[in-house]
């Protein structure tokens, strides 16, 4: 197991060393599920575990890309060229030929995944880059296109339960499904319960909940969700919650050796902070992304128009659900207690004698006691 006071890109950096001989196919779903279950960051990936033009394909059309259509092949290579430019002009790196001028932009993630040493980390830095950008054209788009919240909110909607349909389909063992959104009511509180108090804070408007037959069924469809969903690289960092999934429980589902897994598996920081409203034996998966979305019927002279919606999603096992559901970690306990932070808050501390005869000095700043 990695020492605690690795940094993310070191812990990536020894699964790269680590995962040499490994196919490429199953590292690639051990990173993704890294990303989904700790909450790191895809720009602090040393490489990417791509390991065919096929394998690029998916990828791009996970991130809403028609690799079909010449309209989303050329605006693939604007980015590229943006990020490259980006590179040259404000960090003056010099890249490669292969890289500054490749045959199709699947060449730039080819050689992120298969290239050696320095022409690896080069196409890496134009991808991290690439991404960046992509993502703050698709949230400019926002504001740019008439469609409201709720109208994106449906379309993300119908993108999720098609996926899950499917996946129940595959085989995976889906016992329950469920879409919520929260009330305004629900919002307040949030917002009065959290010391950040901006609404942009507010990741779970809209949260999908996936029940599971088994703990086993939970990396299955993790890995799902990561292939027909979402890309890797737009889960949300640090914004990840597991309670459940551990280094064997993964190395089981991938058929990986497990000292593998445990090398860059840190069980011991499973993501981010339990909600510190729920009960202390409270377990789940949770997870903030943003999923691509088509709007090219609403933005047409921005085609190929991508944005994005954001959404949280959990997923736990019959077990585990029936647990969260009594004693401590009832939700009628957890609403009491996010309720009673929220008078705390909104009531304040009571103020000293010292500090009430402060503030009536500034009411009467000449000392007169107004007689």
């Amino acid at each position: 197991m990695l020492a605690d006071d690795k940094p993310p890109r070191r812990r990536s950096a020894r699964l790269a060393e680590a995962g040499a001989d490994m196919p490429l196919a199953k590292l690639a779903d051990l990173a993704a599920l890294r990303l989904i279950l700790v909450g790191e960051s895809a720009v602090d990936w040393p490489r990417l575990w791509m390991p065919d033009r096929e394998a690029v394909d998916s990828f791009l059309r996970l991130c809403a890309f028609d690799t079909d259509n010449p309209l989303d092949l050329g605006r693939l290579r604007e980015l590229h060229r943006d990020a490259f430019d980006y590179l040259r002009d404000v960090h003056h790196l010099r890249l490669p030929p292969a890289l500054e001028e490749p045959g199709e932009v699947h060449e730039v993630f080819l050689a992120a995944s298969l290239a050696q040493g320095r022409l690896r980390r080069q196409a890496c830095l134009l991808l991290k880059v690439m991404h960046i950008i992509h993502h703050l054209a698709g949230r400019e788009l926002l504001f740019n296109t008439p469609i409201s919240e709720a109208q994106l909110l449906d379309r993300l909607s119908t993108k999720v339960f098609q996926v899950i349909d499917r996946m129940r389909a595959s085989g995976v063992g889906v016992v329950e499904f469920a879409a919520g959104q929260k009330t305004r009511t629900s919002l307040v509180s949030k917002l009065l319960a959290k010391r950040s108090t901006l609404a942009s804070q507010i990741f779970d408007r809209l949260r999908f909940r996936i029940v599971v037959q088994g703990r086993e069924d939970i990396v299955p469809t993790l890995q799902y969700l990561a292939r027909h969903l979402f890309a890797f690289n737009y889960v949300i960092p640090e914004q990840s919650q597991n309670g459940i999934v551990d280094a064997p429980l993964v190395a089981r589902a991938l058929d990986l050796p497990e000292p593998l897994v445990r090398r860059f598996w840190d069980s011991q920081h499973p993501g981010g902070g339990a909600n510190e409203f729920s009960g202390a034996s409270y377990r789940s998966i949770n997870f903030v992304v943003d999923i691509p979305i088509r709007i090219d019927d609403v933005a047409p002279e921005h085609a190929p128009a991508v944005t994005f919606a954001q959404t949280e999603i959990q997923v736990v096992d019959t077990d585990t659900a029936r647990a969260n559901s009594r004693g401590e970690n009832s939700h009628t306990l957890y609403k009491r207690r996010q309720r009673e932070r929220v008078r705390e808050r909104l009531e304040g501390p009571e103020m000293s004698p010292l500090d009430q005869a402060w503030l009536d000095s500034l009411d009467d700043p000449d000392g007169s006691t107004g007689a």
